[in-house]
């Protein structure tokens, strides 16, 4: 019926009516739009370019167990991945940028332009947050720190000398930090490097090739942007309902009444396509080139496992990835320690399509074998030899990616 369904789109352009589809072709749908399935196709640091331009961004984080929440993203889809590929992309190629997008992402830095109106709402926000905090005295130091960098060269917030900020919660200590992260935000700096997780800035007409810079707004008019960045918003998680959550994060998209405006446009446009679940009352978008994807999902594949992040695009949307995959999920990092469930870091395990286990690694630095803390099967999962070797195997591959000396014994004996 699908397949069926996706040539009378394709070929007959029709003004959609709505898809419905079963929990298991849904979740079978985003576990092969985010290439978590043996039938990925991305390899390599063109593989992190090409999935990052399918999904728009991933979000950034700089808390540091087993790696930083972009790397756990990519670890899971591009096999013997490399955090090294991610900084040459980053700071050596710069075919990727660090920006603001749903909350401080990676984007493709041919996107740059199609982000101008975030910048300009990230610097009213920033300039109505300083003024709340009586730290809006940071701002006369932009044009000093200006001419120090063209003169100097990239430069850290701590090598710069300049009053405290005061109580405030922002999270510098120095006037100057709080002004270059004002200068980021709104495009005047951008990444030289980054020191651990201390940004290096530069002027980011140094950064980035000019004629993206310069380049005229991309849209005629706001409506035409919205459309756009509501669109990639769904690509972003590759199926997405309407209701408030964390899919709708960030600036222009929060407001509902807009939100159904907007989708119902695209769906009449031909630019979304509507999805009916089963079990689910709510609806559901992808974008129209998606659709042939969803088309594949009765394929048979083999099962494999795969260790996600904790800001995942997958499960961005906490409550839609409840009632898909029937998880429930809460990164516990902000959460005391009396109160937390399960633990500080702990990481999804997707077995096929369906998210099987739970663990909170030990951190993890140098060569030593990696580590597994504490080890949840979710309630009612079969507990195999397939999926515990499967299991392994993943495992093996993690410490890989880590640089570690294989996984230690102990470990392997929690998933038994």
């Amino acid at each position: 019926m699908i397949i069926q369904l996706f040539h009378l789109i394709k070929f007959k352009r029709c003004i959609m009516k709505t898809i419905r589809i079963t929990n298991s072709e849904a979740r079978r749908f985003l576990v092969t739009y985010h290439g978590l399935d043996n039938t990925n196709v991305f390899s390599g640091e063109q593989g992190i370019v090409e999935y990052i331009k399918r999904v728009g961004c991933i979000q950034y984080d700089p808390l540091n167990v087993v790696g930083r929440n972009a790397d756990l993203v990519l670890q899971a889809r591009i096999r013997e991945y490399s955090p090294v590929y991610l900084e040459n992309l980053l700071y050596g190629e710069r075919s990727l940028v660090d920006g603001w997008d749903k909350m401080m992402s990676i984007y493709s830095t041919s996107d740059w332009p199609y982000f101008h109106r975030i910048r300009e709402a990230k610097e009213e926000e920033l300039r109505w947050t300083l003024q709340r905090r009586e730290s809006l005295d940071a701002l006369t130091l932009v044009d000093g720190i200006r001419d120090l960098i063209l003169n100097k060269g990239p430069l850290q917030s701590i090598q710069l000398e300049s009053g405290g900020v005061g109580i405030g919660q922002w999270g510098h200590r120095k006037m100057s930090g709080v002004a270059m992260d004002f200068m980021f935000n709104c495009g005047e700096l951008g990444v030289f490097r980054k020191n651990n997780t201390q940004k290096v800035y530069d002027l980011i007409e140094r950064l980035l090739p000019h004629e993206l810079l310069h380049c005229a707004d991309p849209f005629n008019n706001e409506r035409e942007f919205l459309k756009w960045y509501f669109k990639r918003r769904v690509g972003s998680t590759g199926l997405l309902w309407g209701r408030n959550g964390g899919g709708w994060l960030g600036h222009f998209l929060s407001d509902k009444e807009r939100r159904a405006n907007i989708l119902s446009e695209l769906v009449e446009d031909n630019k979304l396509v509507m999805i009916s679940i089963e079990g689910i009352d709510d609806i559901f978008y992808i974008r129209h080139e998606d659709f042939e994807i969803l088309s594949k999902t009765y394929e048979a594949r083999e099962k494999v496992v795969r260790i996600l992040a904790p800001l995942d695009n997958l499960i961005w949307d906490r409550k839609m990835t409840e009632e898909i995959f029937n998880f429930r999920y809460t990164w516990e990092v902000y959460v005391p320690v009396e109160k937390r469930k399960f633990g500080y870091y702990v990481l999804p395990v997707l077995y096929g399509d369906q998210i099987v286990a739970r663990f909170e690694p030990e951190i993890h630095r140098g060569s030593n074998p990696f580590a597994i803390k504490n080890w949840w099967w979710e309630d009612g999962i079969a507990i195999s030899e397939e999926l515990k070797s499967a299991v392994k195997k993943e495992l093996y591959a993690f410490s890989r990616y880590l640089q570690a000396d294989g996984v230690t014994e102990e470990s392997l004996n929690k998933i038994i």
